[in-house]
């Protein structure tokens, strides 16, 4: 259920003109696909949208049922979409429309920035960045299935620099780099061997996330859109994405962590004072 007020829910009525039974100039079938382009949902048929009732009522059971993030983006869509219909139709907006659109933008904004990511690290280099912007675009339309291939690269990307970080070779004997899983099972022996945990249950925790990232490059080959697949559903895609962003975000907290104590015990190191022989 998205976090719409009730005076925000009636500033979107009024202004899409609600009270009919209507949005906007829309028909069944234009609306359905708007929904459909904009946040991959089917108003007709999908799972809790059967009932047979009008496209505001419809739109209302967006608002109810679906999470802010998702919200937000077909709210902002549709704005964009009241503002091209009156270009279309030669109609200037008029200075109290410019003022609703303007407060609806900042609703837009809210939803959106409360729920569209997955806790994934921050990272400086341009393409992790782009990868990122790619993920949380995708989530933000509903469309899990299309961050699996995504997800795939930033996390072999972040593994592979984790591993040459810690002097670990990422090439097979043939020269190949070496497979997600295979980087993960490497990380884990070189964590192991320093023993930097505390708790046998984190260990054993990523021992089990090594067989998790076998399975998802098998996802990623075969049930994602990195190839010519019959793709997964969304609602196994969007829990894979989310449970491998959580193994994901913990190596890189673990060697952000390590870099830290690294950087400090040189640091002492340096300050140790020399004795002189006299």
């Amino acid at each position: 259920m998205a976090n719409l007020s009730y005076r925000e829910k009636l500033l979107f009525e009024g202004l899409f003109g609600m009270d009919s039974g209507y949005v906007l100039d829309f028909s069944n079938s234009t609306f359905a696909r708007f929904i459909a382009e904009t946040i991959n949902l089917d108003i007709y048929d999908g799972d809790g949208y059967q009932e047979y009732c009008s496209k505001a009522n419809k739109l209302r059971q967006i608002w109810s049922k679906e999470p802010n993030a998702v919200v937000g983006k077909l709210m902002d869509e549709l704005l964009n979409y009241y503002e091209d219909y009156h270009n279309r139709m030669a109609e200037p907006l008029s200075e109290q429309q410019i003022k609703t659109i303007n407060e609806l933008r900042t609703v837009t904004k809210k939803l959106m920035g409360t729920d569209i990511t997955i806790n994934l690290p921050h990272k400086s280099e341009e393409t992790l960045q782009t990868l990122m912007e790619d993920i949380n675009d995708s989530l933000s339309r509903n469309k899990p299935t299309l961050v699996l291939d995504r997800l795939h690269t930033f996390a072999t990307k972040l593994l592979r620099q984790a591993c040459i970080d810690n002097d670990i070779n990422v090439l097979d004997g043939k020269g190949n780099y070496l497979p997600l899983h295979s980087l993960a099972g490497m990380l884990k022996k070189k964590y192991e061997k320093d023993q930097i945990f505390e708790s046998s249950f984190t260990l054993r925790a990523l021992q089990n996330s090594i067989s998790l990232f076998d399975s998802y490059n098998d996802i990623r080959n075969t049930k994602s859109y990195a190839h010519d697949n019959e793709i997964l559903n969304s609602v196994e895609a969007d829990f894979v994405v989310r449970a491998m962003a959580n193994v994901i975000t913990f190596i890189d907290k673990i060697e952000t962590n390590r870099k830290k104590v690294d950087s400090q015990k040189q640091s002492e190191a340096d300050n140790v004072p020399i004795e002189l022989p006299f």
